[in-house]
């Protein structure tokens, strides 16, 4: 099982299916990015990950669909509409369809197994976090609170937050029953506050993670990495401020620290870039096993991950 937001879990996803075969992969998504949008239930980080699992994700920009055109939000502005929230028109797509089922009475879980399908998503499972609205919110150091995404979108996540508020909500029941089923359960690459903290802040969700036999976290920081592409610099510039302005440490060591002292005992292994192995002695000092592998490569991580999965599930101390 993977749990994870939505370009974490984009870079990992289809890849890690390939390799462990789509039935044997459930992807838990992060849903405190979800947000109403002129009337209709946007979720960011499942479409990203539902996207890319059927080969409709905007790599480029790093969420909505490729090749995609953006006549209703330009039509949206020349009425006088705040477009900082931009959505394009084959994504638009998506959220109607959602709206409309969600409106019938189905649970956000049975709304997502339906639009897996009708994308081409495979065979994987894929389950929102929690089946009720449950919005992150952050406290700047001005004192006012606002939403993710107007942070990390309108404001391009310059204001210094003094505090993460995940939304109060309880895992959804498939996602709990999938968990007490897992044998491994693996932590994205994604932001460890907003992202992983924000699925395990659910009620009832420590608690399942805690009792998975084999549970590894990957670090969502490569210091020494390349270039990124737009998308993954505005993501880790936002980790980067989100992290400092909570007196946090935006390294590899640094998350694992934070995992450790957060959530003691819950992850017990640590993925770190092969580029960024100096710090493997100090995420071993936070109580973690770590290991180096290629982060930026989905093949390479996904059969690292393979391979340590089986290695842990063999173990007598697993």
């Amino acid at each position: 099982m993977l749990l994870t937001g939505g370009l974490g879990g984009a870079h990992l996803a289809p890849t890690l299916a390939e390799v462990l075969g789509e039935q044997n992969l459930a992807v838990v998504v992060n849903v405190g990015d979800d947000l109403d949008w002129h009337g209709l239930r946007v979720c960011p980080d499942l479409d990203t990950v539902l996207y890319a699992l059927g080969g409709h994700l905007d790599r480029e920009r790093g969420w909505g669909r490729v090749e995609d055109t953006f006549t209703t939000t330009d039509a949206l502005a020349s009425l006088g509409e705040a477009v900082w929230f931009s959505v394009g028109d084959r994504d638009l797509a998506t959220h109607l369809v959602r709206s409309q089922l969600l409106a019938t009475g189905r649970s956000l879980t049975e709304v997502t197994a339906e639009l897996a399908a009708r994308l081409g998503a495979g065979e994987v499972t894929v389950l929102p976090a929690s089946d009720q609205p449950c919005a992150t919110r952050l406290e700047l150091r001005d004192g006012d609170r606002v939403d993710f995404q107007q942070w990390y979108v309108r404001d391009r996540a310059e204001p210094a937050v003094s505090a993460v508020l995940p939304g109060r909500g309880s895992a959804a029941p498939s996602v709990l029953a999938a968990l007490n089923a897992a044998g491994a359960v693996v932590i994205g690459p994604s932001n460890p506050l907003t992202s992983i903290g924000t699925i395990l802040a659910l009620n009832g969700m420590p608690e399942a993670v805690a009792k998975v036999p084999v549970r590894l976290a990957l670090s969502p920081v490569v210091v020494r990495a390349a270039e990124p592409s737009a998308a993954v610099a505005h993501h880790t510039r936002a980790r980067r401020l989100l992290l400092a302005s909570l007196g946090e440490v935006d390294s590899p060591a640094g998350v694992a620290a934070y995992y450790a002292r957060r959530h003691p005992g819950l992850v017990t292994t640590f993925l770190l870039d092969y580029r960024d192995q100096v710090e493997a002695a100090e995420v071993a000092h936070h109580g973690l096993r770590p290991v180096p592998t290629d982060l930026l490569d989905p093949k390479e991580l996904a059969k690292t991950l393979v391979s340590l999965l089986r290695d842990e599930a063999l173990s007598p101390s697993a």
